[in-house]
């Protein structure tokens, strides 16, 4: 799953071709160093103990001539060494500004080119996706999995790169300096292994479920923030701030849980480095104090290339479980870019353009899950510019059947044509550009007035947006804000009343000049007044329109050309209002329900206004 993540980079081989060949020339940089520390060491060593044996004859000019050339000659080559190194630290310094600016830059295209694909493909996903999985677990994928990928590419990568090589080099180099000592650090090698081994299937397990859990809080957040208001009005802050709490504590239990294994896992290296090293440093000092063959410059620089054997060794360790942490995160993000979306688009789709509106189901069935039908046998025919008014009980499948127009959701039965093409046949993009809905509870974007009203149609005029607002009954109070159409209207709409969203949302659906109109109760949340200057507008919109209205309200559906009376996700009765209110059947009650509920408000309201006087 990794090596196909890494496809991503791809496009950037060339500057990681670059990156890679820059942790050559600084990992050479590296081993050349302890060599250099071992010239000097010993050069310096040598000098001290010429000056050692002189200083025992201080009255023999010659001997001291000689001491003074030996020191110029060994001062002036300590300098050249120290001016070397200074450069060997300033040639490091630059290659590594160079590898890791390099790294910087491909590492955030990659993230960049990441979260574009992703989003891209979140787009294509079905609502059924979108209702199957919460806000907060999405969000994570897209940000937080992709960051851990992200830092694993920008630097684990390249310190396993390095690390390797220098674990190499380090190890070659220690048998050309004595192969008796390599020998010994060699065998402590497979400890090493073992202790990885042990525990890598533990740590990567943790880590998946470390990650799991932090999805669970970031979606309980989002949750809580999106509904704020809720939460305030039933006065349930305490017991949301248990809740959190209480994921929270199971994300630190989780993470306490990793962070000992990792701690095993380091703890355990360290231990390791530490044995070896002081066996190293035992027998190389026996060999120089009593054989000779290892000078001290020679110690120093061996116990160097063994620091540059192990420590790299328990970076890898540590990289590992960069690695293994990353490697949950690419699991999640390919398990969301491998979810097909339930709306394929056509290979050959059918040229609409300008729809005429015409819009036909044929025994259309449709289901959430497959025992529980939603929809059944649903036949209807709407001609260019009719009114088609869908009424009945909640949940009798209204909603669904009109979110099955702009292919939300594709039938599992029959189909639905629009022009006489087949839905399936048509781009998703031409589609939906034939179709304005105004939902019950519209959404508003943070932004402008004017932003918004202007979202189905970013390149309409600023006259025509006020044109639009007028319609919509906004055009007043959005001149009331001090700032007009230029007022921001926070996340969601906020800043907004509940009917001043719904008009900024009728408005948006007016600008956008649709062939189709879909409206889900949208005066549900205006009042009297405002709701009679609406019904106005949207009677001129509807004109030479093909349109669906859902309504709680008989009184907004009253002048359809047809009603589709809807019960048990069938249409159980179909007439205009005249024909079906006397008709005896479901319609009718309903009318008669709400008629029963309009004289007792007016009876409410009368009560209200004698109680009223009467305390006058």
């Amino acid at each position: 799953m990794f090596w196909r993540f890494l496809g991503f980079a791809r496009r950037y081989r060339w500057m990681l071709v670059m990156a890679t060949g820059l942790v050559f020339v600084a990992t050479g940089f590296n081993l050349l160093m302890p060599e250099v520390i071992r010239r000097l060491v010993d050069r310096l060593t040598v000098f001290a103990g010429i000056s050692h044996n002189l200083s025992a004859s201080p009255g023999n000019p010659q001997l001291l001539e000689q001491l003074r050339e030996s020191q110029a000659d060994t001062s002036r080559w300590v300098l050249w060494m120290i001016v070397f190194l200074a450069v060997i630290y300033v040639m490091r310094w630059l290659i590594t500004y160079a590898q890791q600016m390099t790294l910087l830059v491909v590492g955030n295209r990659i993230l960049f080119d990441v979260r574009q694909k992703l989003f891209r493909h979140l787009q294509r996903l079905s609502l059924r996706f979108y209702e199957q999985n919460p806000h907060g677990w999405i969000m994570a994928r897209v940000l937080y999995d992709v960051d851990a990928v992200q830092a694993t590419l920008s630097g684990s990568l390249v310190d396993l790169i390095s690390n390797t090589l220098l674990v190499a080099g380090a190890l070659t180099i220690l048998y050309i300096y004595d192969w008796q000592l390599a020998l010994i650090a060699t065998l402590a090698l497979p400890l090493y292994v073992l202790n990885f081994l042990g525990l890598r299937r533990a740590i990567r397990r943790e880590a998946q479920e470390a990650r799991d859990q932090f999805s669970q809080v970031y979606s309980i957040l989002s949750e809580d923030i999106a509904g704020v208001k809720v939460v305030m009005s039933f006065a349930r802050e305490q017991w949301e701030a248990r809740r959190f709490v209480r994921e929270i504590r199971e994300t630190i239990r989780r993470n306490v849980r990793l962070g000992r294994m990792r701690t095993i896992l380091s703890a355990n290296a360290t231990l390791i480095t530490a044995l070896c090293d002081l066996v190293v440093l035992g027998l190389g000092s026996y060999q120089m104090l009593y054989h000779g063959t290892m000078t001290l410059g020679g110690l120093i620089a061996f116990r160097s290339y063994l620091y540059m054997l192990f420590q790299p060794i328990i970076e890898l360790v540590r990289v590992n479980d960069v690695i293994n942490t990353a490697m949950a995160a690419v699991d999640r993000i390919f398990e969301t870019l491998d979810t097909p979306p339930d709306i394929q688009e056509p290979r050959n789709p059918v040229k609409l353009g300008r729809a005429r509106g015409e819009v036909e189901f044929q025994h259309v069935g449709f289901s959430y899950e497959p025992t529980e039908p939603v929809l059944q046998n649903i036949d209807l025919r709407a001609e260019p510019g009719q009114v088609i008014a869908l009424v009945g009980p909640s949940g009798s499948g209204k909603t669904t059947l009109v979110h099955l127009i702009p292919r939300f959701y594709d039938p599992q039965m029959g189909r639905i044509l629009i022009d006489g093409h087949d839905l399936r046949d048509v781009s998703l993009r031409e589609l939906r550009h034939n179709i304005g809905m105004v939902m019950q509870e519209d959404f508003l974007f943070s932004g402008s007035l004017r932003e918004n009203i202007k979202y189905g149609r970013p390149n309409a005029t600023d006259e025509e947006v006020v044109q639009a607002a007028i319609a919509a009954n906004a055009h007043d109070f959005i001149m009331d804000f001090p700032d007009g159409y230029e007022t921001q209207v926070g996340e969601r709409g906020d800043r907004l009343s509940g009917g001043q969203r719904q008009r900024i949302s009728i408005a948006r659906a007016i600008l956008r000049n649709p062939r189709i109109l879909i409206l889900d109760e949208a005066t549900s949340d205006l009042d009297s007044e405002s709701e009679a200057l609406i019904q106005e507008a949207l009677v001129t919109l509807m004109k030479n329109r093909t349109t669906f209205t859902i309504a709680h309200r008989l009184s907004t559906v009253m002048n359809a050309n047809e009603i589709l009376v809807m019960d048990h996700g069938e249409i159980v009765e179909r007439g205009t209002h005249a024909e079906l209110a006397t008709a005896g059947g479901l319609y009718s009650k309903l009318c008669e329900v709400q008629f029963r509920r309009g004289q007792e408000k007016i009876e409410e309201h009368e009560a209200l206004l004698h109680k009223s006087e009467g305390e006058q």
